[in-house]
């Protein structure tokens, strides 16, 4: 029997780390002209005290395999108010030669990936509730796709090539934004937050920034397409903050000493979660922020400092567990060669017919799990042995056969 693993390596389900808006920006809080830790969304690049710095050496370096998904705004990102007292920089990440080398130079990274995250981000509003995100700013089809058109281009001057797949800042769309994603030629998009629809009845089904509503718990979790062109819809099913209240200080003492003895018992609670994904083989992917400065003073949820001792517990948990860290593209490549590619099975030799209709330059391979067989002899004669059975193979035209 010859099968295609639902994921790469036949894992038990991919691991994505995806941050948000890495991108030129730094509120000085302590108005103070000196970049204090947190302040920083990426304008400080790889330096000291900055969130990227930040990233690498305190939650990266210490969890080897994990590989990020940056989401990026590209132009000059707005604040969440237009008057705060906080100094607010914010540039174009295309602004000088060392800013788009540090794009290029993360692009280029097989840990990560630069994906699209619009321009501005929104526009900032008298109070925070009044904030609108970017794709609900946009009046028409013509005017979204000009406006995609417009920072794609400035994206891909950053990191060297298009942007394969991006996110809806805030998860907010209208009517027509899921047709300008369809019509720009993304291979992948992350449209919903949908860890949230486990809450789903706080939410109306008109609530824009959850416009993804799935009644289905394992198809919630799980890849789906959308559009003419069949856009791979990557979902968010966890949010990087999830254990974070259990560190939490509380000045209270009867419900402060509660949590502490609960702690245990929540946490085991919330593993269950993930462990829900794992059995189901779906999608673990993890939402976070690169800082938590905003220009209201308020801090922004979730985000890497608050909740590096709840990213811990994931991580740690997911270590010993058969998973596929990989980046958004990586993710979405894999599912099109898996739902394009057809087997036809000969006895000891087969052929692989692959439908690429949108004459993608493959890179990833294909899993295979070939009962009662150690090796494969690959159509250009290049021989590779299984690992319980499963092969990683490329997609070539001619023959592959099995060496029993």
């Amino acid at each position: 029997m010859i099968n295609i693993c639902k994921w790469y390596n036949n894992a038990d389900s991919p691991v994505i780390f995806m941050i948000d808006d890495l991108t030129n920006v730094w509120i000085n809080l302590n108005n103070n002209g000196k970049n204090d830790p947190g302040e920083d969304w990426g304008y400080f690049r790889n330096t000291e005290n900055s969130s990227f710095r930040f990233l690498k050496t305190k939650i990266l370096d210490k969890h080897k395999k994990l590989k990020v998904t940056f989401y990026v705004p590209v132009g000059i990102r707005s604040g969440l108010i237009k008057n705060s007292k906080y100094k607010m920089i914010s540039t174009m990440i295309n602004e000088n030669e060392d800013s788009i080398q540090f794009y290029r130079d993360i692009h280029s990274d097989p840990r990560f990936e630069i994906a699209y995250h619009g321009t501005t981000h929104g526009i900032a509003g008298e109070n925070p509730s009044d904030y609108i995100q970017e794709w609900q700013t946009y009046k028409s089809i013509e005017h979204a796709l000009s406006r995609i058109n417009y920072g794609t281009k400035i994206l891909t001057e950053g990191i060297g090539e298009i942007p394969k797949g991006g996110k809806y800042p805030g998860y907010a769309s209208n009517d027509f934004s899921d047709q300008s994603i369809d019509e720009s030629g993304f291979l992948w998009w992350n449209r919903f937050a949908n860890y949230a629809n486990n809450h789903i009845k706080k939410y109306s089904k008109h609530d824009s920034w959850i416009s993804g509503i799935d009644f289905n718990q394992l198809s919630n979790f799980d890849i789906k397409t959308f559009g003419e062109n069949n856009v791979i819809d990557i979902p968010t099913t966890l949010g990087g903050d999830k254990f974070t209240y259990l560190f939490k200080k509380d000045n209270r003492f009867l419900k402060g000493n509660v949590k502490k003895l609960l702690k245990p018992i929540l946490i085991k609670k919330g593993i269950k979660e993930i462990d829900f994904l794992l059995k189901n083989k779906l999608v673990i992917s993890i939402l976070e922020h690169i800082a938590p400065s905003r220009n209201d003073g308020t801090r922004q949820p979730p985000n890497i400092f608050d909740d590096i001792k709840s990213l811990f517990i994931m991580f740690d948990y997911l270590k010993d567990k058969n998973v596929w860290y990989c980046t958004g593209t990586e993710l979405a490549e894999y599912y099109y060669l898996r739902t394009q590619a057809n087997i036809v099975d000969n006895g000891n030799t087969f052929r692989l017919q692959f439908n690429n209709d949108k004459n993608l330059n493959i890179v990833q391979r294909l899993s295979l799990k070939i009962d009662g067989c150690e090796s494969l002899k690959l159509p250009d004669n290049e021989i590779i042995t299984s690992k319980n059975n499963i092969f990683n193979i490329p997609i070539l035209d001619g023959n592959y056969e099995l060496i029993r």
